[in-house]
């Protein structure tokens, strides 16, 4: 069974809490899971589309990991996908990601209630990435679902209250150990 790539983007990866504290769980297990960091990949945020192709080549089901930024991925990832889903190897003459499994996880400031057509934002989370899902299905890929955790912006502050801060490491690490379990339903032969 091929590993599966967990590709990073976070524009301050050291002061995250839940991508973080995300990327940690996964380091846990280094035979079923690639963690590639695009911030520490990428400094001078300059892709390079082949090294790319043979990490998303190399590995079987492939999940991009974000904070909600904008309402969308942060730049680095939108360049991400500008440079990697290049035309004969993306689309066009060749589809080298179909059939692909493509996820997204996605850490959200707001609570989920925000998230609805009665809360702040008006609607559900994968509304705003449609382009994403869209880019995704476009190059023959199978969208593979959405993990998301809401209320990063709590988890981003300091809790003066003990009480609070355990309940934060526990949602944490709650989050994280189901995190895995997605990536693991989206493992193939």
């Amino acid at each position: 069974m091929k590993k599966t790539l967990i590709i990073v983007d976070h524009p301050q990866f050291d002061c995250s809490k839940v991508n973080r504290r995300w990327v940690e769980e996964l380091k846990k297990y280094p035979d079923e899971f690639t963690v590639h960091n695009l911030q520490s990949s990428y400094v001078r945020h300059v892709i390079d589309p082949s090294k790319e192709h043979s990490l998303l080549e190399n590995h079987g089901a492939v999940v991009l990991q974000f904070p909600l930024y904008w309402y969308n991925c942060p730049p680095l990832m939108k360049s991400w996908f500008e440079t990697v889903f290049t035309p004969d190897w993306a689309y066009g003459k060749q589809y080298k990601l179909e059939h692909k499994k493509i996820a997204l996880a996605v850490s959200c400031g707001s609570a989920e209630e925000d998230y609805t057509e009665q809360g702040r934002h008006h609607r559900p989370v994968l509304d705003y990435l449609n382009s994403l899902v869209h880019s995704i299905e476009y190059v023959k890929a199978d969208f593979a679902g959405l993990y998301t955790l809401y209320g990063a912006n709590a988890a981003a502050t300091s809790s003066k209250n003990q009480t609070e801060a355990a309940d934060l490491i526990e949602t944490l690490r709650k989050s994280a150990e189901q995190y895995v379990e997605f990536l693991r339903g989206l493992q193939t032969e």
